[in-house]
């Protein structure tokens, strides 16, 4: 099972200097383009909390410059071979986290009083992925291990995809917070 995992991380999320990188991110990116295209038709037709288009239009403009970003870096690791060079990108990601949930409660707090379920659902999945994003430039640059404990590295890209998905499935369907596949799409631990 274990190698199973090794080798679709190894297709479809690892980088390296010697080959292209299929990116799951542009499919990603396509969901959650569709959320925002269709929070903004629940909008118009008044069935969607303020509070939710709010939180997707954050989501999706985040997601949209970090994929940039990655893009830029996974082009850089294929032109320069330096993938060193490129490590401090995980901080970057962590920080511009962070800094995406202040922003998205700064707009709460301005233009909607009511704070909805997919807002505390993204609240939570952001600060998973930037304690991820943290996680994983600690490793790579405060405590300089490169190769060794390979299974930060798998958790850590599974960790960001499940929660990608994650988030375009609740982007998506925010009813789905109502029902009991809240447990598989949004930690439970209180906020």
């Amino acid at each position: 099972m274990i190698n199973y995992i090794i080798e679709l991380y190894n297709e479809f999320m690892f980088a390296s200097e010697t080959r292209d990188a299929f990116s799951l991110q542009v499919v990603i990116s396509l969901l959650y383009l569709c959320a925002l295209v269709l929070s903004v038709f629940r909008a118009i037709k008044n069935r969607e909390l303020f509070s939710d288009f709010l939180s997707i239009g954050v989501v999706v403009t985040k997601y949209l410059l970090t994929s940039l970003l990655m893009e830029k870096v996974l082009l850089y690791i294929h032109n320069s071979h330096a993938v060193e060079n490129a490590q401090n990108v995980y901080l970057a990601l962590s920080l511009f986290n962070l800094l995406s949930l202040w922003f998205l409660y700064l707009l709460h707090k301005k233009f909607s009083y009511k704070f909805g379920l997919l807002f505390f659902c993204v609240f939570k999945l952001t600060i998973v992925i930037a304690i991820a994003h943290f996680v994983l430039w600690f490793k790579f640059v405060v405590l300089d291990i490169q190769a060794e404990h390979a299974y930060i590295h798998y958790m850590y890209s599974f960790i960001v995809l499940y929660i990608s998905i994650a988030l375009a499935v609740v982007m998506l369907f925010p009813g789905l917070l109502k029902t009991r596949l809240k447990l598989l799409l949004s930690p439970s631990w209180p906020l």
